[in-house]
């Protein structure tokens, strides 16, 4: 009866401390206008922010910001403006512009790889191409000379079989006198690289008529490869053979050309292997 009595009391308590109606009936009220109030808000900040898109977006502030992509001939971040500039303003001048700035900067992108490709083709057709049919093996060499083992020069030739294409050179010298060489250098604007080589299984040598002629040849590998293609840019290529001798000259216009040349030849041939 008592824990009866004390439960009646605490619902008493409970419902004497609610709110009355017309207090509900308040808040309620007030609630709506609170809401009306926010929704009110919410159309005039929509409202403003469509007013700051369009000065963002305006066709004079979009073209200018184009003006920099076409100068800078970024052909990516100009063909995301443009549709930006076509939805905003599909009709202004500054659209016409800009999409024409563009079909502009793709065409003389695609203009420039297909001479490059014709150019890195040209290098691979102008090779003297001699096929061993017993070996399986083409060889290409450089238009410009023979490498004969008996003068002084440098050059690179390419061999390919069916599953592989690679490099070598060949540094020779010619004489009156032996040098018997024992290190081979390639060095342009005082970058020096050694050549190294088996002299047993690399070097021969011979003689004829009071002259004589010491010649290498020898694979190409990643690093020299990294090396050639920095050294026909340069301005002054030398090459030096040392040994009981040495003997230093300076390479020619056309032996650096022929090097150039093969060596974008073998870039060609590389990849059609793949």
């Amino acid at each position: 009866m008592k824990k009866l009595f004390i439960l009646l009391s605490a619902g008493l308590v409970y419902v004497s401390c609610g709110p009355s109606q017309m207090e509900y009936n308040t808040l309620a009220e007030k609630n709506k206008e609170l809401e009306n109030e926010v929704v009110v808000l919410k159309n005039e900040i929509s409202v403003l922010k469509t007013e700051i898109d369009n000065y963002r977006n305006s066709p004079d502030k979009l073209y200018l910001e184009a003006s920099k992509l076409i100068e800078s001939k970024d052909i990516k971040s100009l063909t995301t403006l443009c549709e930006k500039i076509e939805k905003y303003h599909p009709t202004s001048n500054e659209c016409q512009k800009a999409k024409s700035a563009l079909q502009k900067l793709i065409k003389e992108r695609d203009d420039s790889i297909k001479a490059e490709e014709a150019k890195r083709m040209q290098a691979v057709n102008k090779l003297k191409k001699r096929h061993d049919d017993v070996s399986g093996i083409t060889w290409y060499q450089n238009p410009y000379f023979t490498h004969y083992n008996d003068v002084n020069r440098v050059s690179l030739y390419i061999g390919q079989d069916e599953s592989n294409v690679w490099l070598r050179l060949k540094m020779s010298y010619e004489g009156d006198n032996w040098i018997f060489f024992e290190r081979a250098y390639l060095s342009y604007d005082g970058e020096t690289k050694e050549i190294f080589f088996d002299k047993y299984r690399n070097k021969e040598s011979d003689n004829s008529g009071g002259s004589v002629w010491e010649w290498i040849d020898v694979s190409v590998d990643d690093a020299l490869l990294s090396y050639l293609r920095e050294m026909v840019k340069g301005k002054s290529l030398k090459m030096r053979l040392s040994g009981k001798y040495t003997e230093t000259r300076s390479i020619t216009g056309n032996e650096r050309k022929a090097l150039e040349e093969i060596l974008l030849a073998y870039d060609v041939l590389k990849n059609e292997q793949k």
